[in-house]
């Protein structure tokens, strides 16, 4: 009988540990089972099992057991492959090496930490960095962190899924440490705090007898590595086949134990207090500024429509914060961000109508609009100054804001004069079949040369 099985690979189950220094060139063995389970017939079985995506077959192959390579289309992999003869019960262990590849390289690590220099010595002199260096603390611990994870003696199967939570962490250090979203949360979080979510991993031990277990649990796919606030003493890896985080650790359990443990991340299923309270003064403002025009009324049932919608955001989010389940948070979140897309559309509808309106343009109106200009104009100041590489904040960049208005107005004069002299200059240009008269000091065109006379 001849069938194709696609065998277990063994990742440590078997008590295998690996050693991974950071700086030593190593090697790992994969443990491939062929099992008949038949107590009478042999067996002839065609093995069948992928290689890790991280392995390149041509470089990274030590000893393929006397197994052959090949690409499998349909699952996009390279596969270990071979035809074996098993007798009645008997097992056969075949022993693959690899080059050790799932380690990040000290070159990896100086190339991030140069480009994390690089950034903050491009932020000295701007609003920024102290917040920048505050992140930029951050983002060396988090390298420091990944190091010494790394050189810790694990199970295969940990190290390589240790390795891929590695490469998203140092990636996501690379290009957003010192974003200026990630600057911008900080200050967020420093003004209104972290939001935070706290769940349960539970696990037991069926047995009747003492047993060390390993617990695992996948995180929403909604949580970045960062967002793990407190994951007590599990290894934060990287499932992917699920394409999610998880939390793993080896645990001894009494017979018949029960174990529960409480995890903290990122409440990221939240609408923004920020958001919302933003929402809710622009909509206070237009319901005043319109009350008193055609379409009062019709602007204020918008407006108390608004007002509820957040109100009621507000209230299922305290709702929820003490709540265990992160199924409830998800759920909630999908309803308010519905609502808030709504709330924001009446919004919107509420500006349009500004226009529509046909407001009485009084002094204490162009008065608020002049408050509200001047206010934009120091609001954008900064990223100006930024952007000169000047220290904003000081009492001379007014001076440079006012040189900028003043040199704006010479300009406008002198192109104004400009354009004014041309227009004169048309105006008293002489037009066409009209002869013109010239004072003494002109010289007169000569006359036109006669014509020839014709030969007699």
């Amino acid at each position: 009988m001849r069938r194709i099985i696609n065998f277990v690979l063994i990742l440590g189950a078997l008590g295998l540990s690996l050693p991974c220094p950071l700086h030593a060139a190593s090697d790992v063995k994969f443990k491939i089972l062929a099992v008949n389970p038949s107590e009478s017939q042999s067996l002839k079985t065609v093995i069948s099992q992928p290689l890790p995506g991280e392995v390149d077959p041509a470089k990274d192959i030590i000893d393929k057991a006397g197994l052959e390579v090949r690409f499998d289309p349909d699952n996009k992999a390279f596969m270990l492959t071979g035809e074996v003869e098993l007798k009645p019960r008997e097992t056969r262990t075949f022993e693959v090496r690899v080059r050790d590849v799932w380690q990040v390289m000290p070159e990896q690590v100086d190339a991030i930490k140069k480009d994390l220099e690089a950034q903050i010595n491009g932020l000295k002199g701007t609003k920024y960095l102290d917040t920048a260096q505050l992140l930029y603390e951050k983002a060396q611990g988090g390298i420091d962190r990944i190091l010494e994870e790394q050189s810790k003696p694990v199970g295969i199967k940990q190290h390589i899924e240790l390795y891929r939570a590695h490469v998203l962490q140092l990636q996501e250090i690379q290009s957003n440490a010192l974003s200026l979203a990630a600057m911008r949360k900080l200050e967020d979080e420093k003004k209104a705090g972290i939001p935070q979510a706290r769940f349960l991993i539970t696990a037991e031990n069926p047995s009747s007898e003492p047993k060390a277990m390993t617990v695992r649990s996948l995180l929403p796919k909604e949580i970045a590595a960062d967002d793990v606030i407190d994951k007590l003493d599990f290894e934060l890896l990287y499932d992917a086949a699920q394409k999610t985080y998880a939390l793993e650790k080896q645990d001894q359990f009494a017979a018949k134990e029960s174990k529960k443990y409480m995890i903290t991340v990122k409440d990221v299923w939240r609408v923004s207090d920020q958001e919302i309270k933003f929402m809710k003064e622009q909509t206070e403002r237009l319901m005043d500024l319109l009350k008193d025009s055609s379409f009062g009324k019709y602007c204020e049932a918008q407006g108390s429509q608004i007002l509820e919608i957040l109100s009621g955001i507000t209230k299922l989010q305290a709702e929820l914060e003490s709540s265990l389940a992160l199924e409830d948070r998800m759920r909630a979140f999908v309803l308010n961000s519905q609502q808030m897309n709504v709330a924001k559309a009446k919004l919107h509808n509420l500006q349009q109508m500004v226009g529509e309106a046909g407001l009485k343009k009084d002094d204490a109106a162009i008065a608020e609009k002049i408050k509200d200009f001047i206010k934009k104009l120091a609001d954008m100041k900064d990223i100006v100054l930024m952007a000169m590489g000047l220290k904003p904040n000081t009492a001379a960049t007014w001076w440079i804001i006012f040189g900028i208005i003043i040199f704006l107005a010479v300009v406008s004069t002198a192109f104004y004069l400009i354009m004014l002299k041309q227009l004169q200059k048309n105006k008293f240009a002489p037009k066409k079949g009209v002869t013109e008269v010239k004072g003494s000091d002109s010289q007169a065109p000569p006359p036109p040369a006669e014509p020839p006379a014709e030969k007699k």
